[in-house]
């Protein structure tokens, strides 16, 4: 009757020793490497892998800088444009409001107002209703890796802003 079985005490029979020939020291699936103990491997798996989580966070936030820089651009921008409305010329209260945000904010743009036509030159007033553009420039420079043997890796990005506006004030010129 035992004859007739064939199967061995392991109950694999062939079958077992087919498959212990593909099998390493520490089972079917070991590594390639012959390590035995694998205790505390999860840990660098976590440190890896966190490494790399606020790695990746730290760039999204370095990226975050650019946006903001734009929008407080934009912003100057804005404001500039409003005061040279309100105050229908280019005086010393609208460079007054953009050094005060230059301040603020941290950023020196270079500001020009173009597609303007005065009708007092010499004051630089602008008419009800007569348009002008005020364009802002700024060069913001994006650090990418900062080394302590060498100077920092960098790349200049090149901002513009450009807002058009329409003078408020009426003024009655001298024939």
């Amino acid at each position: 009757m035992a004859d007739a079985t064939g199967i061995s005490a392991h109950a694999g029979g062939v079958k077992s020793q087919m498959n212990r020939q593909y099998r390493g020291i520490g089972g079917r699936f070991s590594p390639l490497l012959p390590l035995s103990d694998r205790r505390g491997s999860s840990y660098y798996d976590l440190i890896i892998k966190t490494f790399i989580i606020i790695t990746l966070l730290a760039t999204v936030l370095s990226f975050l800088s650019i946006f903001t820089t734009y929008l407080n651009l934009n912003h100057i921008c804005r404001r500039v444009v409003r005061e040279v409305e309100l105050e229908g010329q280019v005086s010393d209260t609208v460079y007054d409001v953009f050094y005060k945000l230059k301040e603020q904010t941290g950023l020196s743009p270079e500001m020009t107002i173009e597609d303007v036509a005065y009708c007092d030159e010499q004051n630089q007033k602008i008419q009800l209703r007569d348009t002008f553009t005020v364009d802002m420039e700024y060069n913001h420079v994006f650090t990418i890796f900062r080394p302590s043997f060498a100077p920092p890796v960098q790349i200049i990005i090149p901002m513009k802003v450009r807002i058009a506006g329409m003078s408020e004030k009426y003024w009655k010129v001298p024939d």
